[in-house]
């Protein structure tokens, strides 16, 4: 293992690259009692932040009791060799080292990208210009889909901006598409929020309305000069042909002159010219009958010339073609994003995708340092787990801080490190600025942003898998490599693939080929292998089906559940999949649209499900439902509008009796209920169009360990394993995409000033010219070799046993394509002597019974659903204050224990008004006590010697237990921590008393040995006056 201070591990699937992290971290944390201070481990998800801090608890706390050699994990041995610790040092500096995360836990410091960036945009929220108590948007859905109907709203109040919707309405009806533009704009809208185009959005900045409306004119009128260039050429090639003595009827099938003949009369279609093999007759001079012999001499060039000529006028029409098509939405861009910060604005809410771009402006060009002090933190060790899918603004938004680290010595000489975990081949989030090339320029050399040279370590063993699905995957890979368009690409399957086994031995591959690709088939197949496994001794829950598409999860899932297999998907999760959450949904409607007759129905149709007789149930009480609804249920509508909408459907759900005890899908609903009226208003309304926008992709949490089938996306799956793993619908088209864009570099003065033009992405844009032909190559190359790595990932979550199901697609000729899945699968039985045509069954390995069936722990508590219907509420209140300090009610209630409480609910001075809030809620104070109370408190938090411990950027612990060395604890009203630094303050009313500094000391005698810097040690006396005592 290397002990270079910048590390970089290539880490292919299941090679122990937890266990590798592990071991540096915890060599560096038992170093010293500061190190764990000083680290910062950096992954891409909440799930592998807790992995990660549980496998170092978790390791310091089974190292802290190892007694023996014999007993000690592996993990102990590789470290007690490694270092200098002797056997008898390790377990008791274990136990120190996990004493003291456990005491400073917030300085354990393992972290999601997302929330680092959120800390430092908290940071710097001043000098960004934003609120510092900005609302993060997360799903940015709902605020695109507000900005573009904002856009579209603006139509008739600007003839400029009217006229450009309107021409584009017009251009969608004559291509006959749709004339609705807002999807058009909410889909090149989304373009804002993908770091991929940032710097592309950067140059439409300074460009307004007009300048685009300027282009487009200024391309139509090209586009018109081109086209009479264009049938002048063609005419004139059919002149030639005339002049020459020669007949049309003397070319082969007259071929040529038709296609002159067509372009004359108008027809300039690439697809409709250009799928033959003229030009390469024309090069090679086979142009006429074989019976004419007196053709000029210069015929064949002399027409090559024209021919040539005419394609590259037609292919530059096509491409104005293209960027027009186009030009409308791109225009649009910029008022979308107008509106999007206005929104954000008004709501002081941001986007966490901008997250990136706004540090990067701010954060790239500041000296570390000051960075260091405005974070109030100074890391002196990275862990950067998952590299491949970091993108490049967020990586270099990292390295100033990390240089700083590495390339500078902190006070006892020591320097930082950097260790980075990766591969490449598992880079599959490309669409959200994942970029798997910076691993690689990093890995080779060919960047270096540090002063301090690198070492590639790679991590050689598959710890995870079993023999047999180890070796078909590094032979499949090797096999498929060389159909790689980029030869660095071919080296991170050819090379990098070349796992070893483990001591598992055994295991199973099988390789299914359908007849033809019919969902039902897939379905079948899927089927049969579960009830294989289930046969063999697997339980549902070692099963997992992984799936490319969404569509596919949903088609499987259907039919599973149909022959009784319990299934467990996101969709089957989702909220709309309750019958009770959309009864609930359309009695909100009901009340909106009282009088129509199909809310009725459906409403009446949830309700008739235990009737006798259904129809004559719906059709006696349809246009009659209010009043059926009071005789039937005492349930009251106009109820609803006279409450939020939670309450009201606090009120429904106890009126129709919708949970006699529990229901997971309706307690998520509710609280989705109450964060809609949080952030959107309480109406009815407000909620609707939340649900119409976002409830279809509303769900409840995944449970764990629960006797079901697994189905989830590639994406999901990466990171995870399974005993069995399922790929069906494994025949994918590698190049498949839903209109993709390409941003392609035009010359400002030819195109009016603009850098950049949007187009479509298509098999043309490789004729328009070099530029454009090698931005499509590159792009291809990402495309296919995403594809690969989506195949890697899936095929590499398997434990024991893999099944892969696809298609036997071949061409009338009996040739595979290898730009399908089920061509690759094909060429690579076919180049290991396995495949024959008519046999559509492939066995690697042998499935065995699996030994190791486990019990599933199916013991569950039901909690019950709370009725929180203030109307009929099925709980009492208890009041607080005659409990807080164990005294009754009437003393309790005094102004110096009510100041008390509203200072240890106060962390920043932005939280006073939810402070006196919930004083008020508890009933420690009445309402017209509030503006007198909460000007005493204001007096302390604004103080001029003591705001500052009330504002951004620091850490607080209020009324927080402390363990003190004889066994006791102590509580601190607040102390403040900055750094290293801790200032103490304890609230007293009354007058001053010297016996109230003993308690002050301990406090902070606590701290120290702790190893913090006591600042300052303050009495603050609330009466009258504020008073300040320092110690």
């Amino acid at each position: 293992m290397s002990n270079n201070p910048f590390t970089i591990y290539n880490a292919s699937a299941g090679s122990g690259k937890t266990y590798a992290l592990a071991k540096v971290y915890l060599k560096i944390i038992l170093a010293s009692p500061q190190n764990f201070r000083k680290i910062l481990a950096i992954t891409f998800t909440n799930k592998a932040v807790n992995e990660m801090k549980h496998r170092i608890l978790n390791s310091l706390f089974e190292f802290s009791k190892t007694t023996s050699i014999d007993n000690a994990a592996p993990l102990f041995i590789d470290i007690l060799n490694e270092t200098d610790y002797t056997f008898e040092e390790l377990p008791a500096l274990s136990k120190l080292r996990l004493k003291q995360i456990l005491h400073n836990y917030a300085f354990f410091d393992i972290s999601t990208i997302d929330k680092f960036t959120h800390r430092l945009i908290r940071t710097f929220a001043k000098d960004l210009k934003i609120p510092q108590n900005f609302e993060v948007v997360l799903d940015v859905d709902l605020l695109l889909q507000e900005a573009v109907e904002r856009v579209i709203g603006k139509a008739g109040e600007d003839p400029e901006f009217t006229k450009v919707l309107l021409v584009f309405a017009l251009e969608k009806i004559e291509d006959d598409r749709s004339w609705d533009i807002g999807f058009d704009l909410l889909k090149i809208g989304k373009l804002i929020f993908d770091e991929n185009n940032a710097e592309h959005l950067k140059s439409l900045q300074h460009i307004i309305l007009g300048d685009f409306l300027k282009l487009q004119n200024h391309l139509k009128k090209q586009t018109k000069s081109i086209e009479k260039r264009i049938v002048e050429l063609a005419t004139t090639s059919l002149e030639v042909i005339t002049n020459s003595g020669l007949d049309f009827k003397d070319f082969p099938r007259e071929t040529l002159p038709n296609h002159f003949k067509k372009i004359a009369a108008g027809n300039f279609t690439p697809t409709q010219l250009y799928n033959n093999k003229l030009e390469d007759n024309l090069l090679e001079g086979k142009i006429l009958k074989a019976s004419v012999k007196d053709a000029p001499i210069d015929l064949a060039p002399q027409l090559l010339t024209y021919y040539q000529n005419i394609k590259r006028h037609i292919y530059k029409r096509g491409l104005f073609a293209n960027i027009n098509r186009n030009i409308v939405p791109f225009a649009l861009l910029n008022a979308i994003q107008k509106e999007l910060k206005i929104i954000q604005e008004e709501k002081d809410q941001l986007s966490i995708s901008e997250f990136n771009t706004l540090i990067a402006k701010e954060v790239k060009d500041q000296p570390a340092p000051f960075i260091y002090e405005r974070l109030g933190e100074k890391y002196r060790h990275y862990f950067i787990d998952e590299f491949q899918d970091t993108s490049q603004m967020q990586w270099e938004n990292l390295i100033p801080l990390i240089g700083n680290a590495m390339e500078g010595e902190d006070e006892l000489g020591n320097t930082g490190s950097l260790f980075l975990v990766g591969d490449p081949k598992q880079a599959i989030y490309r669409w959200r600025g994942g970029k798997a090339e910076q691993f690689l320029e990093l890995a080779t050399h060919k960047t270096h942003p540090f002063t301090v040279p690198s070492d590639l370590v790679t991590l050689p063993k598959n710890y995870r898998s079993y023999a047999e699905v180890i070796n078909f995957n590094n032979n499949f890979f090797q096999s498929i490599s060389p159909f790689l368009e980029n030869e660095v690409y071919q080296d991170f399957f050819r090379i990098g693939n070349q796992q070893e086994i483990n001591h598992k031995e055994g295991g199973y591959v099988h390789i299914s080929l359908l007849e033809e690709g019919d969902d039902e088939l897939y379905a079948e197949n899927t089927l049969a292998t579960i009830q294989k496994c289930i046969a063999q001794g697997y339980t549902y829950n070692d099963i997992c089906i992984i799936i490319r598409k969404k569509k596919h999860g949903l088609l499987l899932a259907d039919h599973l559940m149909k022959h009784q297999i319990p299934v467990v998907s996101s969709d089957s999760l989702l909220l709309s999949e309750s019958n009770k959450v959309n009864f609930l949904v359309q009695l909100i409607r009901h009340l909106v649209q009282p009088t129509e007759l199909e809310i009725q129905y459906e409403l009446l149709n949830f309700l008739s499900q235990d009737k006798a007789d259904k129809h004559a149930y719906i059709y006696e009480n349809l246009g009659n439902l209010q009043e059926h609804f009071f005789n039937e249920y005492r349930f009251e509508p106009i109820r609803l509008r006279q409450t939020s909408v939670y309450d009201g459907l606090s009120y429904a759900i106890k009126s129709f009796d919708l949970i006699p005890v529990s229901d997971a899908h309706l307690t998520a609903f509710m609280d989705l209920v109450f964060d809609v009226e949080q952030k959107y208003g309480s109406d009815m309304q407000s909620f609707l169009d939340y649900w119409d926008k976002k409830g279809n992709s509303a769900s409840i949490s995944t449970p764990e360990n629960i006797e079901s089938v697994q189905i989830m996306t590639i994406h999901k799956s990466k990171g995870l394993e399974f005993p069995v793993v399922i790929f069906p619908y494994a025949n994918s088209n590698i190049f498949e995409e839903i209109d993709p864009k390409l941003w392609l570099p035009v010359d400002k003065e030819e195109f009016l000033g603009f850098s950049e033009v949007l187009i479509n992405k298509k098999q043309e844009v490789q004729e328009y010219g070099e530029t454009e032909a090698l931005l499509y190559s590159l792009d291809h190359q990402k495309l296919q070799l995403d594809a690969y790595n989506l195949l890697y990932v899936v095929l590499t979550r398997a434990v024991k046993a893999l099944f892969i199901i696809s298609e036997n697609k071949l061409d009338k000729k009996g040739e595979h394509n290898t730009n399908y899945y089920s061509g690759l699968f094909i060429h690579f039985l076919k180049s290991i002597g396995a495949y024959e045509q008519n046999k559509l069954s492939y066995d690697f390995g042998t499935f065995s019974l699996n030994s190791a069936k486990k019990e599933i722990e199916q013991d569950q508590l039901t909690i019950p659903y709370i009725y929180t219907n203030k109307d009929r509420a099925d709980f009492k209140i208890l009041a607080l204050a005659g409990t807080l300090w164990d005294e009754g009610l009437d003393v309790a209630i005094n102004q110096g224990n009510v100041i008390h409480f509203i200072l240890s609910a106060i962390y920043l001075d932005s939280d006073l008004e939810r402070a006196m809030q919930l004083a008020l809620q508890k009933g420690l104070i009445k309402e017209q006590e509030v503006n007198e109370i909460k000007e005493v408190v204001k007096k302390v938090i604004y103080h001029k010697d003591l705001s500052q411990f009330y504002t951004q950027g620091i850490e607080v612990l209020n009324e927080r237990d402390l363990l003190m060395p004889d066994g006791s604890t102590q509580r601190p009203d607040r102390v403040v921590l900055i750094d290293n630094h801790a200032t103490i303050l304890d609230y007293k009313t009354g007058e001053r008393n010297k016996k109230y500094h003993h308690q002050v000391n301990t406090y902070a005698q606590c701290f120290s040995n702790m190893g913090y810097t006591i600042d300052h040690k303050i009495i603050v006396y609330i009466n009258t006056e504020i008073e300040l005592d320092y110690i």
